[in-house]
């Protein structure tokens, strides 16, 4: 029962002020002036919003003990003489344990092997006269590769001699050869 005071002295305070708001309107509306007329009916907003607030207290209190009210109670749990504990059985274990069995790879199924890197190069800065291919670093000269011309490079190791870093590329038509390496930007992943 004592649960029920507060919500009930709630809604008591809501019903008053609604009812002196509604007095103050009916008394004084005809016989104001227009400022005062308006000044009496924000008052009387006021209290309606007050009036309005205290009734929604009271309807929140009153659910909220509803809910602990209608919440069953929790039980403690405790075991009887009849429930019954279950306790591992032992099992037979084999001395010296068996190794488990691994798997062996089929022969007939192929193995993965990773894809090489492809590095491209860009032959540029040779002030429009191009870079020569050459049979060998340094050797006799195969072609001119114009500014501009896409090659692949191979997995060579770069060549020094007389000076120069020489690299074996590829061009795009599956001509192989040497080109100085200080004409040639190559692709980030290669540098």
């Amino acid at each position: 029962m004592s649960g029920l005071l507060f919500p009930i002295i709630l809604a008591t305070i809501a019903l008053v002020l609604a009812a002196s708001t509604y007095r103050g309107i009916r008394r004084g509306g005809a016989r104001l002036y227009t400022l005062e007329r308006e000044a009496m009916l924000r008052r009387a907003s006021f209290s309606l919003i007050g009036t309005v607030l205290f009734f929604l207290a009271a309807l929140g209190v009153l659910t909220l003990e509803y809910q602990q009210l209608t919440a069953p109670p929790e039980e403690p749990t405790v075991a009887s003489e009849t429930d019954v504990i279950s306790l591992p059985t032992p099992g037979v274990q084999q001395f010296p344990p068996t190794p488990t069995p691994t798997a062996t790879p089929d022969p007939e199924e192929p193995t993965p092997t990773p894809t090489p890197i492809v590095c491209r190069a860009a032959i540029e800065n040779t002030g429009g006269s191009g870079l020569r291919l050459r049979q060998s670093p340094g050797g006799t000269e195969v072609r001119v590769l114009p500014d501009g011309t896409l090659v692949t490079l191979l997995e060579d190791a770069p060549v020094q001699q007389g000076g120069v870093t020489w690299r074996r590329v590829r061009v795009i038509g599956g001509e192989e050869g040497w080109v100085s390496q200080d004409f040639l930007t190559i692709a980030p992943p290669c540098e």
